[in-house]
């Protein structure tokens, strides 16, 4: 059984670098992988992969040091179930609302006796080669990380943090929206709204990230203790990059 990059870092409450795949290109996801990140977020939720799509994705980075969370359409065992039996490293749930939908991603990702996780792992076993190792560190290895961008979840935070799952999330672009602000990140309701969520997942030693937009925002975070967090995407570094290219080489003509 692979061993989880990103669990071992929790452990050692280290911070851990993470990227973030919007193209469903696995030889992306390998150059990815091959860039140094410890964990690749691969976003099912807002982009169309496909299941045969999110397997392949798995598989081509499963013999890198990088672990795979699939962050999932939403918290339901029909969405979650088969990326865990895929061999993904863990999964993100989205929109999370209340610790009642915690507990039920709990239920939804865990092995008994910490959840109601079916049992299956054929693909995530590589065939049941390595089936009692598997059953013996899944519920450790396969991580559970739920994303808190509600207000409702906000206002249970408290009470979420005390919950056995593996790290929280922040999605402060939703927070925001659910708030009535569109997206105002800056404001000070969504800036008290995210330090609640970081207060408690500190005093409770609750692994906690968010996405970084630059090294600067990556830096400050993890000086907060942030663990979790995620900077640049393949679809930003590609458009960033071929951006450039370009203007350069417009320079270059004009300067003719």
């Amino acid at each position: 059984m692979k061993k989880s990059k990103l669990a071992e870092l929790i452990k050692q409450r280290k911070p851990s670098i993470g990227g973030w795949i919007n193209l469903c290109d696995p030889g992306i996801a390998v150059m990815m992988a091959n860039a140094g990140y410890d964990w690749l977020l691969i976003d099912n939720e807002h982009q169309p992969f496909t299941e045969t799509q999110i397997q392949t994705m798995i598989y081509a980075i499963k013999d890198t040091t990088v672990t795979s969370i699939i962050r999932v359409r939403g918290n339901d065992p029909s969405h979650i179930k088969w990326v865990l039996d895929c061999g993904a490293g863990g999964v993100m749930i989205p929109m999370i609302e209340t610790a009642e939908d915690v507990k039920k991603a709990i239920s939804y990702t865990k092995y008994w006796p910490i959840g109601k996780r079916g049992y299956s792992p054929l693909r995530a076993t590589d065939f049941w080669k390595f089936k009692q190792e598997y059953e013996e560190k899944a519920n450790q290895e396969i991580l559970l990380l739920c994303q808190i961008e509600q207000i409702s979840a906000v206002d249970e935070i408290e009470e979420i943090v005390k919950l056995p799952f593996d790290g929280i999330w922040i999605g402060y672009a939703d927070l925001s929206y659910s708030m009535g602000l569109k997206g105002d990140y800056n404001h000070p309701a969504v800036q008290n709204a995210i330090q609640k969520v970081i207060d408690a997942a500190n005093s409770n030693n609750k692994p906690w990230g968010m996405p970084a937009a630059t090294p600067e925002d990556f830096s400050t975070r993890i000086k907060q203790g942030a663990l979790l967090m995620i900077c640049g995407s393949d679809s930003y570094f590609i458009s960033s990059g071929a951006s450039e290219r370009v203007k350069e080489c417009r320079k270059a003509i004009e300067n003719l």
